[in-house]
């Protein structure tokens, strides 16, 4: 069963009260500065301090703004493992080993010794389904859905709720996956908050309703 644990970098959650509800664990750091877009690696550490260590969990992280988060959860597998990322932006930039970037998180995680295939997902290509042969962790932008569905603070892309939720689903069929963390909030306009609450219940209803099918 997945457990959800939600990432308060700034109040973008604290608006979501139905969302706060399914948490089984919600960690403030909005007290840190220089988080913003990048972190200087002595904060990152001092970030992953405070996180519990868990299996199967669904991690709400904030505004793509943080999406460099993301590699933490992927140092912590102990098995060999595939990234699939659903984002509108590569964030594949090189950095050093001093800062991490929201830009360039996949960059460095693709020197992590368990991780052996990322897969990125974008608007071109979220009709189809890759050939999975290794548990999955997915890492997820909402940034990827049309600006129609939700107004996000990066360019966005073409993709419906429903097509991002086919595909979440896709990938159950074919393999385990093992983590998700969920970023791409929107500004504070409460309408926005409105319409990212109901996508992200959604995203968590799905995922834990398939967990307990394979579990069965």
């Amino acid at each position: 069963m997945y457990h959800v644990l939600i990432l308060h970098f700034d109040d973008t959650y604290f608006y979501q009260r139905n969302l706060r509800k399914k948490a089984f664990v919600e960690i403030d750091l909005r007290f840190l500065k220089e988080t913003k877009f990048m972190c200087p690696q002595e904060r990152l550490k001092f970030i992953e301090e405070r996180i519990p260590l868990h299996h199967s969990l669904i991690t709400f992280i904030g505004k793509g703004d943080y999406h460099y988060i993301s590699f933490l959860f992927l140092k912590r597998i102990r098995e060999y493992f595939a990234l699939v990322v659903i984002d509108n932006h590569l964030d594949m930039r090189a950095s050093n080993e001093d800062i991490i970037r929201c830009d360039s998180w996949i960059y460095r995680a693709g020197f992590i010794k368990n991780l052996k295939e990322i897969f990125y997902i974008n608007s071109s290509n979220i009709e189809t389904t890759p050939c999975f042969m290794l548990p999955v962790y997915l890492s997820i932008d909402k940034d990827i859905i049309d600006k129609k569905y939700l107004n996000t603070n990066w360019t966005q892309g073409k993709v419906t709720p429903q097509q991002l939720f086919n595909f979440i689903s896709k990938i159950n069929l074919i393999t385990k996956i093992i983590g998700v963390d969920i970023c791409g909030e929107p500004q504070l306009d409460m309408e926005e908050l409105r319409k990212s609450e109901a996508i992200n219940l959604s995203i968590v209803e799905i995922l834990q309703s398939l967990s307990m099918k394979k579990s069965a």
